[in-house]
């Protein structure tokens, strides 16, 4: 580029993202709050409904100070209480059930964008849905209309849900209450998580879009064809199982095969093809493996 003014040579541009004002509802005060924005508000709800414990251990074996006893009012080597331990575990268990959730919805958008693109559309019911992401907007202040808004919102989630993590390590914390704090903030990036993975699914696998017609659908053992070969599909991810679906629709199988699942896959074939079955939960997923009503 010439000018009067000099020679540019080599100049590259590069544009990042856009942002979109088409949104009219205005901004709230704390969108993408992180692990202290929200703690005043925790803390009233906290003292109204003050936890109440009764700890699965009374010692501490998190580091490599302990064991630690912490009955009768002990204190750990980190100076840590048993209602403050209670607490962390709590804080723990939060925070692996929001990665989980949120590593699965991980999984399935990188997938779908991989498939269908970054700009494919959202739609979840069109206008039978008047606020397509409800916890998604209220919490991040974003409203995802395309497979990559949810990357973003991905992002934000993956950060914090290791913040929260970060917390439980030795000596972070000493209130229980902190804890429950936290405990709530991976609550969030929990719910959040399941949202967008439930959002891209309905928007890119062919789910009933706010339809109250949708079929009602067979439980339990006993509802299984075990004369027909059994694929029997367990955990959270659905997408291998409309890939079987979708292998089976292509090749005139649906009359000659079964496909069943555990736990969230099965709920989620259901709603793709209305002759899956939902076997049981995966708790029990033993006892249906070692039963052999399945093949796959």
């Amino acid at each position: 580029m010439k000018t009067n003014a000099g020679l540019i040579k080599n100049l590259e541009l590069s544009i990042g993202k856009l942002v979109d004002d088409s949104w009219e509802e205005p901004m709230g005060p704390t969108p993408m709050p992180g692990l202290a924005t929200l703690r005043d508000w925790d803390m009233k709800l906290l003292k109204k409904y003050k936890p109440f414990y009764l700890p699965v251990c009374d010692l501490c074996c998190q580091c490599t100070f302990g064991k630690c006893d912490l009955t009768g009012g002990k204190r750990g080597a980190c100076g840590i209480t048993i209602g403050a331990q209670s607490s962390r575990r709590a804080l723990l268990a939060s925070s692996i059930g929001a990665a989980t959730h949120t590593a699965h919805s991980r999984h399935m958008i990188d997938h779908l964008i991989k498939k269908y693109g970054h700009r494919h559309a959202l739609d979840i019911g069109g206008l039978n849905i008047k606020v397509e992401a409800p916890l998604t907007r209220l919490i991040t202040g974003i409203k995802p209309e395309t497979l990559g808004d949810l990357e973003e919102v991905l992002d934000y989630c993956e950060t914090q849900i290791t913040h929260c993590l970060s917390a439980a390590h030795t000596g972070q914390e000493g209130n229980n209450l902190d804890f429950e704090s936290k405990a709530f903030h991976a609550g969030r990036m929990d719910l959040i998580g399941m949202e967008i993975g439930d959002i891209a699914q309905i928007s890119t696998l062919d789910f009933p879009k706010a339809d109250p017609e949708a079929p009602l659908i067979e439980m339990g053992i006993g509802t299984v064809d075990t004369s027909k070969p059994v694929i029997m599909a367990i955990g959270h991810n659905v997408v291998p199982s409309i890939g079987v679906i979708d292998f089976m629709r292509d090749n005139a199988l649906e009359d000659d095969l079964e496909v069943v699942g555990l736990c969230c896959t099965a709920f989620d074939i259901t709603r793709n093809w209305k002759r899956g079955k939902i076997v049981g939960p995966i708790s029990w997923q033993l006892r249906f493996i070692r039963s052999g009503f399945a093949d796959v």
